[in-house]
């Protein structure tokens, strides 16, 4: 297959509009993307880089061939799995006939993060028709539709692709409600639990222990329950949405898939440390400290991420944090996808503690935290039932929560 391009546009600090940064030219054969600033975009005043991480301004720009041949950045503004199967289910093909590169060039108006990826320089800004509020309840139909590999009204189709690449395998699109952008995440027909309710729940548990996390809120839908979680790199100004850049710690620690043996907190700490404030690194401590007491073992590098906002980086609020649900007797004994400490990935507070001081942490400060996030935690069947559990589905849930 010949070497194909697309050129890279940027949305700038306080500008609603795009401008091209530069031309990205991908083997997908050999794995291999590069990418080559544009002399005038370098020239601007106000120009950032497309990555920070992989792509500094004033530097050569290298090859990749991480993640298939895709900068970490442009890895992140690709649709992610329900994405890919709504633009394949448009395209009346199936996902596997399109490729990364596909799309990526694909991809509209709502991907996460302030970069674009167009055909020519003079391509014009993507159409950003957002469904409503109200539009929710035939979304949903829709989504249920494609989960089950059914026709779906154009229409809905189109609706349905203003999705993100932010937030997994699980349906969701972006919707509009008073002024700001939402992230609504469905049921799933398959579901033998309230995930959504779960996830919101999780979210005020996370909340409480000194986490940020994005304002979120659970509707009722035709009597199925839907999570929204606000946009975190959308901004709405006079004269349109401004964006914030975005970065997974899997790009920002510059790994891919196959680096699993690699993914490790303290890590990302000690890469956080050159790049922004130590209280960014103490709340990383306490998402996986809260990782460890609400059994999240889905916490790979994809599921936590960075704002970039000019050539300044800062942690995003967290997301995607949902327990996995375990069983009454088969051990409290569990693991979670990246390193914690010198045990390895294995769940334990003496784990989490084993290496404090890579995130900046003596040990009693590093106990009072620990001790501050159990307190809290204590009290999640009540937060929960009041989220919208029952007391069965909450004992069922109670395995996997920290007692």
């Amino acid at each position: 297959m010949a070497e194909r391009s697309l050129i890279v546009f940027i949305y700038l600090p306080d500008r609603t509009e795009a401008v091209p940064a530069g031309i990205f030219y991908h083997d997908q054969d050999a794995g291999v993307g590069r990418f080559v600033y544009g002399r005038k975009y370098v020239e601007r005043p106000n120009a950032m880089s497309v990555d920070p991480v992989a792509l500094p301004l004033g530097v050569e720009p290298r090859e990749v061939t991480t993640n298939e041949g895709f900068y970490g950045s442009f890895a992140d503004a690709a649709p992610d799995y329900w994405g890919r199967l709504v633009i394949a289910a448009e395209k009346h093909t199936a996902p596997e006939a399109l490729s990364t590169f596909d799309f990526l060039a694909a991809g509209g108006a709502t991907r996460v993060g302030c970069l674009d990826f167009r055909s020519s320089p003079e391509s014009p800004e993507p159409a950003l028709t957002l469904p409503q509020f109200s539009d929710l309840a035939d979304i949903l139909g829709a989504a249920d539709c494609i989960a089950g590999g059914e026709e779906v009204d154009q229409r809905l189709l189109r609706l349905l692709l203003h999705g993100t690449s932010v937030g997994g395998a699980r349906p969701k699109c972006t919707v509009q409600d008073a002024g700001e952008l939402w992230l609504a995440k469905f049921p799933a027909r398959e579901d033998r639990f309230p995930i959504t309710v779960l996830e919101y729940a999780t979210m005020q548990l996370a909340s409480f222990c000194g986490i940020n996390v994005p304002e979120v809120r659970l509707v009722d839908v035709g009597g199925r329950r839907v999570y929204l979680t606000k946009r975190f790199d959308r901004i709405n100004a006079s004269a349109g949405w401004l964006r914030n850049g975005f970065l997974s710690s899997l790009s920002f620690m510059q790994w891919d898939q196959r680096d699993r043996l690699l993914w490790s907190y303290p890590a990302v700490a000690a890469r956080m440390r050159s790049f922004m404030s130590v209280e960014y690194v103490h709340e990383w401590f306490r998402r996986m400290v809260f990782n460890i007491l609400v059994r999240n073992t889905d916490d790979h590098p994809k599921n936590h991420g960075f704002i970039c906002r000019g050539n300044k980086m800062i942690l995003a609020p967290a997301y995607d944090i949902v327990p996995s649900l375990t069983t009454v007797g088969v051990g409290t004994e569990f693991r979670l996808a990246m390193s914690i400490g010198e045990a390895g990935r294995d769940a334990s507070i003496e784990n989490a503690l084993s290496q404090a001081e890579q995130f900046g942490l003596s040990q009693p400060q590093a106990h009072n935290i620990i001790t501050e996030m159990k307190s809290v935690c204590r009290q999640w069947e009540r937060i929960y039932g009041e989220a919208g559990l029952t007391r069965r589905q909450i004992d069922i849930l109670a395995p996997s929560m920290y007692q």
